[in-house]
């Protein structure tokens, strides 16, 4: 059986789906024909502790939440076409997702949020980040160096194995003189649920300042963060929180970047018959 959360995701998938309302109603008969045995009888408190997390959700989210909601229906509202959230959603379900979404568009949504939360300047850092205008890894590193003078010039001007040095973002807060002290945050992104726990632990940011000729860390405010996709519980926040790190769900990406690219809404759009599939239990 899945977690109400879960079957609250589901509801959210299934309503855009069929771009129709969908009620509490609805979802007790849903779950009704797909529970067995002694759960069957419970479908009605399934329902409604449901639509309670449905409505925690559209208060938390009332400027990003892709639905309108009247305490008893759930139905698709007009930021459907562009809503971060349910990219977010998309991600946390399903698998095969192409490199340039998982990667490079999800570590985007991420950075934005990240660049507002911390009222700064953020840079994508992780692999794939060559564009038109970085050729190469030392063009990269030297952004980095010009966010935060006093570690200097990159020493190192290749990634290692073409990928990166074990980060996703850095997010940097200086002040109008640009000197020490400020807030220097690197992040890592992780769309799966299954590889998510091992993110933010398989490189520690001392790697990363290795490739300057100075460490920040001595002199300046630095935190770590994780984003992912789906709702994180409490037990999940607690395994990667603490005291210099700060964990980004689907809550609290949204709360900061509501809307995604034109990009991601073309693959979220691929996904509705999946969306359809995915089971109550």
């Amino acid at each position: 059986m899945l977690t109400i959360s879960d079957i609250a995701d589901v509801v959210e998938l299934r309503t855009w789906a069929n771009d129709s309302p969908y009620s509490s109603s609805a979802l007790k008969e849903d779950l009704q024909a797909a529970l067995e045995g002694n759960e069957m009888k419970d479908a009605e408190r399934y329902a409604r502790e449901t639509f309670e997390e449905i409505a925690t959700r559209a208060n938390a989210l009332p400027e990003a939440y892709p639905f309108a909601f009247d305490g008893v229906t759930l139905t698709p509202n007009e930021l459907k076409t562009s809503s971060a959230y349910l990219f977010c959603l998309c991600l946390s379900f399903f698998d095969n997702i192409p490199l340039r979404i998982r990667s490079v568009e999800f570590e985007a949504l991420a950075t934005t949020a990240a660049e507002k939360y911390f009222c700064g300047k953020a840079i994508r850092i992780g692999a794939p980040w060559r564009t038109a205008t970085i050729t190469d890894y030392e063009v990269l590193l030297k952004m980095v160096s010009s966010l935060i003078p006093d570690i200097g010039p990159p020493v190192q001007k290749s990634a290692p194995a073409g990928g990166d040095a074990g980060w996703d973002i850095v997010v940097v807060n200086n002040f109008k003189d640009r000197k020490f002290s400020r807030v220097i945050a690197l992040g890592n992104c992780a769309t799966g649920r299954t590889n998510w726990i091992g993110k933010g632990m398989e490189t520690f940011p001392t790697y990363f300042w290795e490739f300057f000729r100075k460490s920040p860390e001595t002199r300046n405010a630095c935190v770590t963060f994780l984003a992912v996709p789906f709702v994180m519980t409490d037990e999940e926040r607690v395994r990667k929180t603490a005291a210099t790190c700060i964990t980004f769900d689907r809550f609290r990406i949204c709360e900061y970047a509501p809307v995604t690219t034109a990009a991601a809404m073309r693959w979220v759009e691929k996904q509705r018959a999946k969306a359809l599939d995915v089971p109550f239990a």
